[in-house]
């Protein structure tokens, strides 16, 4: 049984077509899918870069206040709140050295804001010291200094150009991590309709392999039948495909046939034929 090919090609070409895309599609996906991991990991870092920045701003003005409340009041109960505030100062330094390491321009900056932050807490317990050793005047008199709050002013401002800083970068990942998820929102859309167009195409294919199985090839003069690569009667196929007997009549089509062909041999002319050949002499 010879099967038209165009639409089998064209279905095949379709669905192969339809899978690089797919592939194609999914490669592209997986890539945007890493970068926007990858962004969304630049702007958690950048968030908390902030966050120890504001950190560290928050309990030197802590470490300050414990300092100045022993000094003005001499009550032991305002060294708890300093030393903790100390430690965790330079605890969130030395955990933005490691966050800033990707940044050498920042990683310089805190390095900068380090140094005044070591002398300001140097000074802290030197004053606390004084204090202790029953020299209040001297404290007070290195508190008052202007170079005290020259120095605390410094470290405010570099962090919070730092911090600025990091804000600008923080808006730009931030943009690009929105690019990324809306590229892998395209890109998802054309998978959908990739996939679409590959189910339908295999609905097309379907319907097509069942319209060309139901197909039977038929004899145009013997009306035989081609049944698994062999002719054969009809009858004989009946028999193999649908396992149904047959059995033989006459049509009214062929009845009627057969009565005109008996009326036109019972004809007067057919009979007067027949006696003038029956008279005729036969050759020796």
């Amino acid at each position: 049984m010879h099967i038209p090919h165009s639409r089998p090609i064209l279905v095949s070409f379709g669905l192969a077509s339809t899978a690089i895309v797919m592939c194609a599609l999914l490669l592209l996906e997986w890539k945007d899918g890493t970068a926007a991991t990858e962004s969304f990991g630049w702007v958690s870092h950048t968030l908390e870069i902030q966050r120890e920045l504001a950190t560290v701003e928050a309990r030197m003005s802590e470490a300050q206040s414990g300092e100045r409340g022993y000094i003005l009041t001499g009550q032991p109960a305002f060294l708890g709140p300093y030393a903790t505030a100390t430690n965790e100062v330079r605890t969130r330094l030395a955990n933005l050295r490691l966050l800033l390491e990707d940044n050498p321009g920042h990683l310089r900056r805190l390095i900068g804001i380090e140094s005044l932050s070591r002398a300001k807490l140097a000074e802290f317990d030197s004053t606390i010291k004084l204090e202790r050793a029953g020299q209040h005047a001297l404290a007070v008199s290195v508190v008052k200094t202007p170079h005290s709050d020259s120095l605390m002013t410094s470290i405010r401002s570099s962090l919070q150009r730092l911090t600025a800083d990091e804000a600008s970068l923080l808006r730009d990942r931030q943009q690009m991590l929105v690019s990324e998820l809306h590229r892998g929102d395209l890109i998802s859309l054309g998978l959908a309709a990739a996939l679409a167009v590959m189910l339908i195409s295999l609905l097309v294919l379907a319907r097509g392999a069942e319209h060309y199985r139901n197909l039977v090839t038929l004899c145009a003069w013997t009306r035989s039948v081609e049944y698994e690569g062999e002719w054969i009667s009809f009858e004989e196929y009946l028999r193999r495909k649908f396992d149904i007997p047959t059995t033989h009549g006459i049509s009214p089509d062929a009845l009627s046939q057969i009565e005109v062909g008996l009326d036109e041999r019972n004809s007067p002319d057919a009979l007067a034929e027949i006696e003038i050949g029956l008279d005729e002499p036969q050759k020796s």
